[in-house]
């Protein structure tokens, strides 16, 4: 009974003082209630075993350095955390190549099933090319280009539609 009296005093006595300084380092109240707790368990625990000459400066240095460890704890995760988002991202990087990759190897493949004037048209415009620059290259009409392009990409539909298994891998 005496002991939890004596308990009772010390938080009436230093309580106060020891949240404030652990809002001096955290910033937050719950923070810093939850720091004063924990710094008055492990006093209160090993208070027998401590030879302390001035207590408020040894609680301001338990206070201190437990706002410091949580501190530190913090850093730590968010460095985790920074680098599983970086990791990721990277992760995310790296398969959208290869879904890209994969998916101009199919479209070249479907392109080699067109005709020969069609898949020419067909890699130009790939490759950048407007109507009138391939029918300059080509030396045809672009008429003819536009015609030659839309049935070809016609083509290019049904391959795709006959070949769901392809699509499926996109």
């Amino acid at each position: 009974m005496k002991e939890i009296q004596q308990l009772e005093i010390f938080i009436r006595t230093y309580y106060s003082f020891m949240c404030a300084t652990a809002f001096h380092f955290i910033g937050s109240q719950d923070l810093a209630q939850d720091i004063t707790q924990e710094v008055i368990i492990k006093f209160w625990q090993n208070k027998e075993d401590l030879e302390i000459r001035f207590i408020e400066n040894f609680l301001y240095t338990m206070i201190k350095n437990e706002a410091l460890n949580y501190l530190r704890g913090v850093e730590r995760e968010n460095k985790r955390i920074s680098k599983l988002e970086i990791e990721t991202s990277e992760d995310s990087h790296v398969l959208n190549l290869l879904i890209a990759e994969e998916t101009n190897q199919l479209l070249i493949q479907a392109i080699n099933q067109l005709p020969t004037q069609s898949a020419r048209i067909m890699r130009l415009v790939l490759s950048g090319y407007e109507n009138k620059e391939i029918s300059q290259v080509m030396g045809v009409s672009v008429n003819t280009i536009k015609t030659l392009k839309y049935a070809a990409i016609r083509k290019l539909r049904e391959y795709f539609d006959s070949h769901p298994e392809l699509v499926t891998i996109l």
